[in-house]
C-alpha cells in the first residue's frame, strides 16, 4: 500500500500519468521505424544500383533490338522479344502495387514499375526512329549488286533491278532539261540520265532517272537534286513513278521499266556514313538514357531517405501536461 501511495505521489510531482507513458512507450516504438520524423533512412547501394541498371538496360536493350541488323535479319524473333519485355514490365505493377498497401515502410518497387515502362516504351520507339531513317536504307543497299561502269546505251532497266549502287560509265549524265516532278506534300523530282553520245537511249526507253525530293522547280525544268542528302525509303517511289509518268507525257518519252537513283559523287561513301550516324544516333539515345535514369534515382533516393522529416503525430510530446512539437 504505501509503494502504491509512493507511486502516485512521484507521478502527482512530476506531472506524468500511466497514460504518458504509455504514449511514450508508442513514440519510441514509432521512431524506430522509417518513418520516425528528424531521422533518415539508410540506403543500401545494391538496390540503388539494381535501380540504375534494370532501366537503363531494358532501354539499351530494346533500342538495340529495334535499331539493327537482328530487326532487318529476323523481324518476328524481335517483336516476340519486345513483348517479352512488355510483359516484364506488366507483371511488376501488381508486385509495386502489394508493397505499397502490405508494407509500411517505403520499397523500390513503385520506382522500378515506373521507370521499367519509360523505358520498354521510349526504348523501341528510339530504335524504330534509328532503323527507319537509315539502317534500313544501309541494310537494303548493303544486300543489292553494286555494278561498276554501266552505259546506258546498251543496257535495259529491267536488268538492274537487283542494284543497290550503281556507277555509271563516263558520257552518262543527267539531262535536266527533260527532269519534272509530282507534287504531294513534298515535291519528288526525276530527271533522266543519258548519254552523250546519242539525242536519245537506243532502246527507245529513258529506264534511268535520277530522283530527289524538294530540290526541282515546280515551275520548270530545274532539277537541282545531287550529291548531298539522305537515304530515300521505299515509300517514295510511287510519287517517282507518278512524277516519271507526268515526264512521259510532257516530254513525248517511253520509260519502260523506271530505276530510280539517288545521284551522287561517292555513293560508298555517302552510304557507309548511313551506318555510322545510326550508331552515333543509338550511342546518343543510351546516353541521354542513362543520365536521365541516374537524376531520376537520385532525386528518388533522397526522397525516401527524409520521409521521416514530415511532420507524424508522434511529434506531439506531452512535457507537464504542455504539448510541443519535435523537429
Amino acid at each position: 500500500g504505501s509503494r502504491s501511495h509512493l507511486f502516485r505521489c512521484l507521478s502527482a510531482t512530476t506531472g506524468w500519468s500511466t497514460s504518458s507513458t504509455m504514449q511514450l512507450g508508442d513514440m519510441a516504438k514509432e521512431k524506430a521505424t522509417p518513418f520516425a520524423p528528424g531521422t533518415r533512412i539508410r540506403m543500401s547501394i545494391t538496390p540503388m544500383m539494381l535501380m540504375l541498371i534494370l532501366p537503363w538496360g531494358a532501354f539499351v536493350l530494346t533500342c538495340s533490338l529495334s535499331a539493327f541488323k537482328s530487326r532487318y535479319l529476323f523481324p518476328g524473333l524481335v517483336n516476340v522479344a519486345l513483348v517479352g519485355f512488355v510483359l516484364f514490365w506488366l507483371a511488376s505493377i501488381p508486385i509495386a502495387i502489394w508493397a505499397r498497401l502490405k508494407r509500411p515502410e517505403p520499397t523500390w518497387h513503385s520506382y522500378l514499375a515506373l521507370t521499367l515502362g519509360i523505358a520498354v516504351i521510349t526504348g523501341p520507339l528510339c530504335g524504330d526512329w534509328i532503323y527507319r531513317s537509315l539502317m534500313e536504307p544501309y541494310y537494303r543497299v548493303m544486300d543489292l549488286k553494286v555494278l561498276k561502269d554501266v552505259d546506258i546505251t546498251s543496257t535495259r532497266g529491267d536488268t538492274l533491278m537487283d542494284a543497290g549502287i550503281v556507277d555509271f560509265s563516263k558520257g552518262n549524265k543527267l539531262d535536266g532539261m527533260k527532269s519534272w516532278h509530282f507534287k504531294h506534300h513534298t515535291t519528288y523530282c526525276v530527271a533522266p540520265i543519258v548519254s552523250n553520245r546519242t539525242d536519245g537511249p537506243p532502246t527507245g526507253s529513258y529506264d534511268f532517272w535520277a530522283v530527289g525530293k524538294d530540290c526541282c522547280s515546280v515551275t520548270a525544268s530545274d532539277f537541282r537534286c545531287g550529291a548531298w542528302g539522305h537515304p530515300h525509303s521505299n515509300k517514295d517511289l510511287p510519287f517517282y513513278r507518278l512524277a516519271v509518268q507526268q515526264a512521259e507525257t510532257l516530254y513525248g518519252v517511253v520509260a519502260a521499266h523506271p530505276v530510280f537513283f539517288k545521284w551522287s559523287l561517292e555513293p560508298e561513301i555517302e552510304v557507309a556514313s548511313w551506318e555510322h550516324k545510326g550508331f552515333m544516333n543509338f550511342l546518343f539515345c543510351i546516353c541521354t538514357a542513362l543520365v536521365a535514369s541516374l537524376l531520376t534515382l537520385v532525386c528518388a533516393a533522397w526522397r525516401y531517405a527524409w520521409l521521416g522529416r514530415k511532420r507524424h503525430q508522434s511529434d506531439l510530446i506531452a512535457w507537464n501536461g504542455q504539448p510541443s512539437y519535435g523537429i
